[in-house]
């Protein structure tokens, strides 16, 4: 062998020599740094597991004594319980009647920054607009479930929430093509169909008024609600036919509009 033969091999010896440690030293060290990110990903998890579970005891202490529910959620808010104590609070409010101020705190939580993900913040939406409703606040109750349609335009509860405000608000024609809407996507839906129904109803379309309350029925033979909307249905096309032959008793067709009117909150 030569001597540049030999020059040329123990350079590239050197260089063998010289990144093998280096090397072998970010290996070693690797195990390290992924067994650290496992770590606090397990940590964040077992977290997160915890504030969860400590939110449904908080929302199931409601169901038992509302006042110390309430009282332990403002606890644990200003503690740091986020958005999680912050729900439990609002959802005490309206265990104990406040329906206002509850409705209020969830449309705050879903626009504040630590409102969660937007599947939360849309969740929040859905029962600040039912809240408001319970209120009987048709105007807050159509802004918060707007809110939440921006963010999920197909969201069933949202669009019923917002068709209840329209009615309330005397516009059952909006209703009606939001909850069509709503069954668009849904359309097993019995609560969007019993909605429906009295829409219709409301707008005397009685045909149509008649075939969503009897859809709803069979999707959803148990629901009390849909079971006396039908009966208000059927004495409205009894009226109508006697309507027709000049029998109509005025006293009984206004007091099938008021129910009409009750129902819908």
């Amino acid at each position: 062998m030569t001597r540049l033969s030999y020059c040329v091999l123990a350079t590239v010896l050197f260089a063998v020599l010289a990144i093998s440690p280096t090397r072998a030293f970010a290996q070693s060290n690797l195990p390290q740094m992924d067994e650290t990110v496992l770590d606090i990903e397990r940590t964040d998890t077992d977290r997160t597991a915890r504030l969860d579970q400590r939110h449904v005891e908080c929302l199931e202490r409601i169901a038992q004594d509302q006042e110390l529910a309430l009282e332990e959620a403002m606890i644990w808010r200003d503690q740091g319980g986020g958005r999680r104590a912050r729900h439990c609070e609002a959802m005490a409010l309206f265990a104990l009647g406040y329906e206002g101020e509850a409705a209020s705190r969830l449309d705050r939580l879903a626009a504040s920054g630590d409102g969660g993900s937007q599947d939360h913040r849309i969740k929040y939406r859905a029962e600040a607009a039912n809240f408001w409703l319970a209120e009987g606040n048709a105007s807050r109750a159509y802004a918060s479930a707007t809110a939440g349609l921006e963010m999920a335009p197909k969201h069933a509860d949202l669009r019923i929430a917002r068709a209840r405000a329209y009615a309330l608000n005397g516009r059952p024609d909006y209703a009606e093509t939001d909850l069509t809407t709503v069954l668009a996507y849904h359309p097993r839906h019995a609560e969007a169909l019993r909605y429906r129904a009295d829409a219709r109803l409301r707008q005397n379309r009685l045909d149509g008024a008649k075939d969503d309350i009897e859809r709803s029925l069979q999707i959803d033979f148990t629901s009390i609600e849909t079971a006396l909307l039908r009966g208000r249905i059927n004495e409205a096309i009894r009226l109508a036919a006697l309507e027709e032959t000049g029998e109509v008793n005025e006293e009984e067709a206004e007091k099938l509009s008021q129910e009409t009117l009750d129902d819908i909150k």
